[in-house]
């Protein structure tokens, strides 16, 4: 399942607001900025690293619970890796940390080909062969070796090496034989079907939309978990009836109510949250005598004050603010609360194509620069608020990548679908052309929050 950075991460749909990141520019030292430089792209590359880890962990777990083979689970775009096998799956790193891939066997235009059984006893009977003598051969053959082969190859049935720009077929190593050693196949074409079995196209429909959609899942389900645990054990911070501050030549200022005092009463009536004296409140005008109790360190007093209008708001006020304390949530509200996170980001999503909320949602949007500093700023701040972030960032990777549009995945399930309805395979010049008018809108939209991003983050403006 090749998903890449530079395809899928095209921005980070902010539900909430988050603090804004420390701009290059303002560090006067040229150490200092260097030193502030490797930490966003430390933490950048990091926090969409652990995203795609999970978001490819997704279409890997699904496909192998399928019984589908995963030649290779790469953490970076395609190219000279290093990393280790086990089971069948090479799982490593590339140079280059911009994305990922879990590479399913025959997913991809390498799905099939007529040849596959004389071509692979053609190669069992060599062990060994280069790609020049495979072109050479195809003409006697009277079909395209290399095409074949390569096929084999996308299948994980043999292995295709590159050296100094050359490319050479062998067959795998077995206890009867060593890596590109010739052996006899006492049944070709079984093999061959035991082999297209585990190919992606081979699984039934719905299992290839099942592993489709497996990274989104996790994305999903993996930002559910976070945020869950997170305001179950460190619960939430809401507003309560102690003042933090009271506004100078206020109403409560000059009722003598102080920073500190506790609202215990408004007009007569018990106050035991901040919800419970905003409602009360907002029944009543500017102009309008109200009696107000608090308590005063050890003492209780009672207040008449005359509410003002505050022309900002638009609504009566007494001039003061709350302080905020920490209260833990139940599991079940906490669940709720976080798979509402999912429902907002949807919400921002689909606004993006409407004309009148566009510009909205992509203001409050962050491109790969804007979430490598605000990753930074999370590192710093602790574990839990870079993990925090991550479950955020999670959300909007995952639901972007379900927009209908191929080379995405909800493209990918769309075009399943399509095929499954109509029983007929589109062309693939119509999905190319339908994935280069979704890449250049994608790609027009990344460079114009890519360019916000740098005034905002490196310029400073």
């Amino acid at each position: 399942m090749q998903t890449y950075c530079g395809r899928r991460t095209i921005l980070y749909i902010r539900p909430v607001t988050v603090a804004a990141g420390c701009r290059i520019g303002g560090y006067t030292g040229g150490m200092d900025t260097f030193i502030e430089g490797f930490k966003v792209v430390f933490f950048g590359v990091l926090m969409f690293s652990l995203i795609v880890t999970i978001h490819e962990g997704g279409h890997f777990i699904a496909a192998r619970l399928f019984g589908l083979r995963v030649k290779e689970f790469m953490l970076g775009l395609p190219g000279p890796n290093v990393g280790f096998t086990f089971k069948g799956t090479k799982f490593g790193v590339t140079p280059i940390l911009l994305g990922g891939y879990a590479l399913i066997a025959g997913e991809g235009g390498n799905g099939e080909n007529t040849h596959l059984v004389p071509a692979f006893s053609y190669l069992a009977d060599k062990g060994t062969l280069s790609e020049d003598e495979a072109q050479d051969a195809s003409a006697a053959l009277g079909y395209d070796l290399v095409e074949a082969l390569d096929v084999l190859d996308a299948w994980g049935t043999i292995k295709r090496v590159k050296k100094k720009g050359h490319a050479s077929y062998l067959m795998f190593a077995t206890d009867a034989a060593a890596l590109g050693e010739a052996r006899p196949v006492p049944d070709a074409a079984a093999h061959i079907a035991a082999e297209r079995k585990l190919t992606f196209n081979a699984a039934p429909w719905y299992q290839r939309v099942i592993i489709l959609a497996a990274g989104v899942i996790f994305n999903l389900l993996f930002a559910v978990i976070v945020f869950t645990a997170f305001l179950t054990i460190f619960g939430t911070q809401v507003p309560s009836t102690t003042l933090a501050s009271v506004v100078e030549d206020s109403p409560a200022a000059r009722a003598a109510i102080q920073p500190g005092d506790t609202i215990v009463a408004f007009e007569g009536e018990s106050i035991d949250s901040w919800a419970t004296f905003t409602e009360a409140m907002s029944a009543y005008h500017p102009g309008d005598d109200v009696t107000l109790s608090v308590e005063q360190g050890a003492t209780g007093i009672t207040r008449e004050v005359t509410v003002e209008l505050a022309e900002s708001e638009g609504r009566a006020i007494l001039g003061v603010t709350p302080s905020a304390e920490r209260v833990s949530v139940p599991f079940g509200e906490a669940l709720t609360t976080s798979l509402g996170f999912i429902g907002m980001v949807a919400t921002a999503i689909v606004q993006l194509f409407n004309p009148a909320t566009f510009s909205d949602v992509v203001s409050q949007s962050t491109s790969v620069i804007g979430v490598s500093f605000e990753a930074k700023n999370a590192a710093e701040s602790g574990f839990s608020s870079f993990i925090v972030l991550a479950a955020a960032l999670s959300i909007s990777i995952g639901l972007m990548n379900l927009l209908p549009f191929p080379p995405l995945d909800g493209g990918k399930i769309v075009v399943e679908t399509i095929e499954r309805i109509t029983r007929r395979t589109i062309p693939v010049r119509v999905i190319n052309g339908i994935t280069v008018v979704a890449l250049t809108l994608l790609v027009m939209l990344f460079f114009f929050v890519t360019s916000k991003d740098i005034q905002n983050y490196i310029i400073g403006g």
